[in-house]
């Protein structure tokens, strides 16, 4: 039978090094899953923002184009309030408008003529002589709404897996016909 001694210097501190190697990868690759996640559900929330707050907006038509106001109905039920398109969308973010730097809301109603383009265009519809201001408010029945949401969402940790330190830039823009 043959003995077979250990000859050499030992291998100390090896397996250490080794698993801070496989756990850094392993920890980068669950910090970007978990990063893409939180990425993926802020432009969800975000676009049943803007579909929601344009919604909002086609059935408030004849309402003026920055409102609250209070419905008190009968007097025996309580009241009803309804708040403007941008305070509505902000309320549908529900909270996820922290994760967006330089966050902003615009109504406007569509320039018709820039949605029939191969690559639809979401512009301002230009004023003319009978309606020289454009307000959402004062589209027509059937005409296009749109809401727009913009801004640039902050990473949890900057230049992590190269998603950049000044953010991603995000452009929500939903549209609907007028019902007024």
């Amino acid at each position: 039978m043959i003995v077979r001694t250990r000859s050499g210097r030992r291998r100390c501190g090896a397996t250490t090094v080794e698993v801070s190697i496989v756990l850094s990868v392993f920890l980068m690759f669950l910090f970007g899953i978990f990063e893409y996640c939180r990425f993926l559900m802020m432009i969800q929330v975000t676009t049943n923002a803007a579909r929601d707050g344009a919604r909002y907006a086609v059935v408030n038509i004849g309402k003026p184009s920055n409102f609250d106001t209070v419905d008190y109905n009968d007097g025996n039920t309580p009241p009803k309030v309804y708040s403007s398109v941008r305070k509505y969308v902000n309320f549908r973010m529900a909270g996820t408008d922290g994760m967006i730097d330089g966050y902003a809301v615009q109504v406007f109603p569509c320039q018709q003529s820039n949605l029939e383009l191969p690559v639809p265009l979401v512009t301002l519809k230009t004023p003319t002589t009978d309606e020289p201001v454009i307000n959402w408010n004062t589209a027509k029945f059937g005409e296009r709404i749109a809401v727009r949401i913009t801004g640039t969402y902050r990473t949890i940790l900057p230049n992590f897996l190269m998603f950049g330190a000044g953010g991603i830039p995000i452009d929500v823009v939903v549209t609907m016909g007028s019902e007024g």
